[in-house]
């Protein structure tokens, strides 16, 4: 568990200081960020080793684009993040760089099972051109061990001989119409394979504009958030002045109310007058007739 203390550094600013009870907390993938690197001497974070801690940016997960400051002395065994600067992304944000991170990985899995497939491919295809060059090579070999023997057959049973010649010129044209189909057969597995390797540089080539693709979107996401977050402070500052007018309004509500009772014990007042006056009515008139 992470706790922090309060305490002077050694040029008299106020620091804060990290440290470790627990395992340290593991620093997660970085992203090259100009704006945000370096040591965080003004921020006066200063890890449990007594030394400054280093700036990065993450870049994993839904913690993407979260700035953090994480110790800075390697080697040791509390080594690891110290503390985020910036807050959790609101859940929309976090939705959105998630759905991103599994399009990424998704990419990239399909890219690997092409690649071994692609590989398992080569490879038979390999084995089987070894194996054909292998036959090959036995035709050759067995024709030639034929012709040799042929010629150091003697003269004398030219019949014979004109025979088995005539049995050799057939069984070598058998075997050239084989090499010539096992020629074919090469030449199409060699076909294959720049077609294989055609297909794997492509491969390559989506994967690099995938790669791209997800950097732009995470541009545009950054761009988002930003815009995101001014509309925030642009509506909490209409929240704010909103607040404001409901506590003027309910000021002058309460004033209301007090003038309200006010006139209404004015007329009940004024009511109680009037009744009495026309009581006292008939008698001043009575008065006036006796006059």
């Amino acid at each position: 568990m992470v706790s922090w203390t309060d305490s002077e550094s050694t040029n008299g600013s106020a620091a804060q200081y990290i440290s470790s009870s627990d395992s340290p907390v593991k620093i997660p993938a970085t992203i090259d960020e100009p704006s945000f690197e370096g040591l965080a001497d003004d921020l006066n974070v200063i890890c449990e080793h007594g030394n400054p801690g280093r700036k990065y940016v993450a870049f994993e997960g839904i913690s993407t684009g979260r700035r953090f400051i994480a110790c800075a002395t390697e080697g040791v065994a509390n080594y690891g993040l110290v503390q985020w600067v910036d807050e959790h992304w609101s859940e929309h944000l976090q939705n959105a760089i998630h759905k991103l991170w599994l399009m990424y990985e998704h990419s990239q899995h399909e890219n690997r099972m092409a690649c071994l497939e692609h590989s398992s491919t080569v490879h038979n295809l390999t084995q089987q051109k070894k194996e054909l060059q292998e036959t090959y090579e036995k035709l050759i070999e067995d024709v030639n061990n034929l012709l040799d023997y042929k010629d150091s057959q003697p003269k004398v049973n030219q019949k014979n001989d004109a025979n088995n010649i005539l049995v050799s010129v057939e069984s070598s044209m058998t075997k050239d119409a084989e090499i010539k189909k096992l020629k074919a057969v090469v030449d199409q597995l060699k076909q294959i394979h720049v077609a294989q390797a055609t297909v794997i540089r492509n491969f390559k080539f989506n994967h690099l504009k995938e790669k791209e693709k997800l950097s732009s979107d995470k541009r545009t996401l950054e761009i988002c958030y930003a815009d995101l977050k001014k509309e925030k402070d642009d509506l909490k500052k209409e929240k704010d002045k909103l607040d404001c007018c409901i506590a003027e309004l309910m000021k002058v509500k309460e004033k209301l109310t007090m003038e309200k009772s006010t006139l209404a014990s004015c007329i009940v007042e004024l009511k109680i007058a009037g009744d009495s006056n026309k009581r006292k009515l008939p008698q001043i008139k009575a008065i006036c007739d006796e006059d």
